[in-house]
């Protein structure tokens, strides 16, 4: 890359860094989803600092290793050279930290799916009970997607061409479930409030129910938006290789999706400050601006579940009412005989 190249990429990483700090804090600083959601949010964000390291050492190879005597691929990350001892050490660094964010990123939406899954199955006490294995489990996941996806890319194993495609049948799949699992959360919570009065739905479950159709619709823009950049993704990285064009093309390309994966962290935290309003009010108290929390309108079943609500309590009441009057007209003709 030229200089002016390393400028750009340089800046490009910086403010993505602080955007990635930003992103962290207003997770951390957040309560408005359950910790084991919170948990891959917070370090599928981190995970962008391997992408840092990743350039960095890109830069400082190229700037100390390549020559005129030498021949670099930056898109298959394959060099010539007649000293490769320590060249080629951070050169699979370099390989490594590169697809291993990627293949975390793309294990985040099934990572998101499954804990959505399991809070739908867990629906009558996952609030109550903390179940820090699944946090546990999710993370250890995600990192051995990962390290094992890297692995096979980086040994050959595995075409890159593969694993694009991988990326994008896995973002679309996971969008599908989410989607059918929101649709069973809505449908439950309709059939709760309006037709159904058995003593295991109480109102904590219905809390839950709420709860599980506002996470829903809060996660679904974010996860329209990483669904959609990985198919993006995908598709630049697999299309020059499939036609098979000229190399100023494949290049043209290769700086199209290098561009969007180092900028990821802007408009990722953007779209979650956007989409989520209590991260919102969060970053309002970053700026000093104190923003009070607006309380969202009530829905169509929640209107008529609180109706259903106030009609028991007031049955409830009249039938106490009745039989203390009937207590009452009982009493009074025993007090005149006595």
């Amino acid at each position: 890359m030229s200089m002016i190249e390393n400028i750009v990429y340089t800046l490009i990483v910086s403010i993505s860094s602080l955007f990635t700090v930003l992103c962290c804090l207003v997770v951390s600083r957040s309560n408005v989803f359950h910790p084991n959601l919170q948990g891959p949010i917070w370090w599928s964000a981190f995970f962008y600092f391997e992408l840092t390291i990743s350039k960095m050492l890109t830069i400082v190879f190229q700037t100390t290793y390549l020559n005129d005597h030498c021949k670099f691929n930056p898109s298959l990350f394959k060099i010539l050279i007649d000293e490769p001892s320590g060249g080629m050490f951070i050169l699979m660094w370099i390989a490594a930290t590169h697809y291993h964010f990627i293949f975390t990123v793309m294990a985040a939406p099934i990572v998101v799916v499954a804990e959505r899954s399991l809070a739908t199955k867990f629906v009558f006490d996952y609030e109550r009970k903390k179940r820090r294995y699944i946090l546990v489990s999710l993370f250890l996941f995600q990192l051995g997607f990962a390290t094992i996806f890297t692995l096979l890319t980086v040994f050959n194993i595995l075409r890159y061409v593969s694993a694009a495609v991988i990326a994008g049948l896995i973002a679309i799949t996971s969008l599908l479930i989410f989607l059918h699992i929101n649709r069973i959360n809505k449908r439950t919570l309709r059939f709760v409030e309006t037709q159904n009065r058995d003593i295991k739905f109480d109102l904590s479950v219905r809390y839950q129910l709420r709860e599980n159709v506002k996470t829903f619709k809060m996660l679904t823009i974010l996860l329209l938006m990483l669904t959609a950049t990985i198919v993006l993704l995908a598709f630049l990285k697999t299309i020059p290789m499939i036609i098979g064009v000229d190399e100023d093309t494949k290049y043209i390309f290769k700086i199209s999706t290098d561009m969007i994966v180092h900028a990821g962290p802007i408009y990722v935290t953007c779209t979650m400050i956007w989409a989520v309003d209590d991260y919102w009010i969060v970053f309002c108290r970053f700026l000093g601006q104190e923003k009070q929390k607006v309380i969202p309108p009530e829905t169509r079943f929640e209107q008529e579940g609180r109706r259903h609500l106030l009609r028991a309590i007031f049955a409830i009441f009249e039938i106490e009412t009745e039989e203390y009057s009937k207590k009452k007209k009982c009493s009074n003709p025993c007090l005149e005989s006595v």
